[in-house]
């Protein structure tokens, strides 16, 4: 096979990554309309059963939910998205514990991602800018403010569909085991995560790192080569903040962060106390400790709006932009029990901590499901499945302490 031969297994992760909902309305992805073929094939491969995990905490609250009282339309289409994410998730777990290659695959999606942006830097100076640029309100007193969204939904999602492939790279930098450069790979890095601004992906990999490095603090610390990326680091930012700060004072960034500082960021209010507040009174008008149930949020959300928080403004439909405030809407508190028992008893059966890639994306998701995402992402089940799988023994803890290098895989 020749080396940039594309094989099934590569058309399916550029689908995933660049186009999976390219055309599509509604938040619908060609994944959710490849399911039937996901379901064949993974029964074909692991020759038994896969739903009834689902069923057996999905049906009891199914239950409980059509007693309270349902919209029907809206419930069933929840229901079958989220079976949707559920079988792409176990056909993803399958695949990477079974193919050999997921370092070409990420390194064939981190030069083509580097090459689309550099697509869209050049349409960004045409008419068809927003095809590739998402543009909304920044933050208040930012208004039309275009950032990097290639053909996904918004600029954060772009960002958080990226991190994965950026946080692998960003540890091949640090623990020396890239092939090329790293100046090069930091480039094809970060410029991406740049451009695409989300504050909320970039700091919570920037909380993943830091976590990751006071965890095994006695074999990073001490360490040259950590010192020396931590000299250019905060160097380079250091420089760049000067910068702006001399000739760009008024500049979106310094804006926003002072905008989060005071607490007048609609987007970050949005994102947390807003979502947390809207989703405990949305839960109420059912059963807290149940939910409202599966697709009931953009039914009962409309009225809480208006009631509690006394808004009569247009809109069409309020989101949760937030899976762990839409888990407490949707299922309860019970559901959130069950969602945090799960996390914790796959992160100690897994023994993430074994291993600093799955460290650092764990830390990753668990403090971004907080501020964004949705509980139908497949994006983030994604990085949930890596951070508890054993693959990327590379940068397994036994390994680096021994000095053993194994080659990317």
């Amino acid at each position: 096979m020749g080396k940039f031969k594309i094989n099934k297994v590569h058309g399916l992760a550029y689908l995933y990554f660049f186009f999976n909902n390219a055309g599509l309305a509604g938040g619908l992805l060609y994944t959710n309309l490849l399911t039937p073929f996901f379901y064949v094939w993974l029964l074909i491969k692991k020759k038994q059963p896969v739903l009834w995990p689902f069923l057996f905490i999905v049906i009891p609250f199914d239950v409980i939910h059509v007693i309270l009282g349902i919209e029907w339309k809206s419930f069933l289409i929840s229901n079958t998205l989220l079976l949707s994410t559920y079988i792409f998730v176990c056909c993803f777990h399958y695949f990477i514990h079974h193919y050999q290659h997921l370092g070409e695959i990420y390194k064939r999606l981190l030069i083509a991602n580097f090459g689309f942006t550099l697509i869209a830097c050049v349409v960004y100076f045409t008419p068809y800018r927003e095809l590739l640029w998402y543009m909304n309100k920044f933050t208040e007193s930012v208004e039309g403010f275009h950032r990097l969204a290639l053909l996904t939904f918004e600029a954060s999602y772009y960002s958080f569909l990226f991190a994965p492939i950026a946080m692998y790279y960003l540890l091949k930098i640090f623990f020396g085991i890239n092939q090329q450069p790293s100046w090069r790979l930091a480039l094809l890095v970060m410029i991406p995560l740049l451009l695409s601004l989300s504050l909320g992906v970039l700091g919570a990999m920037l909380g993943s790192f830091c976590m990751l490095y006071m965890i095994h603090y006695q074999k990073v610390f001490y360490k040259k080569k950590f010192l020396y990326w931590l000299v250019v680091g905060l160097s380079l930012g250091l420089f760049v903040i000067l910068v702006l700060w001399l000739f760009f004072p008024d500049n979106v960034l310094f804006v926003r962060l002072y905008n989060v500082y005071y607490g007048i960021d609609t987007s970050t209010k949005g994102r947390t106390t807003d979502s947390f507040s809207i989703a405990w009174r949305v839960a109420q008008e059912r059963s807290i400790w149940f939910g409202s149930g599966l697709g009931q949020v953009k039914v009962l959300a409309y009225d809480v709006v208006k009631r509690y928080y006394n808004y009569w403004g247009d809109f069409d439909v309020v989101r949760i932009p937030n899976s762990v405030a839409e888990t407490l809407a949707i299922f309860g508190i019970v559901g959130l029990v069950i969602r945090f028992g799960l996390i914790f008893y796959l992160f100690f059966k897994t023994k993430v901590l074994s291993n600093y890639y799955r460290t650092a994306l764990f830390v990753f998701v668990f403090v971004y499901q907080f501020t964004g995402s949705y509980i139908t992402s497949i994006v983030e089940y994604v990085m949930w499945v890596i951070a508890f799988s054993s693959v990327f023994k590379q940068f397994d803890v036994k390994n680096r302490l021994l000095g053993t290098d194994l080659k990317p895989k």
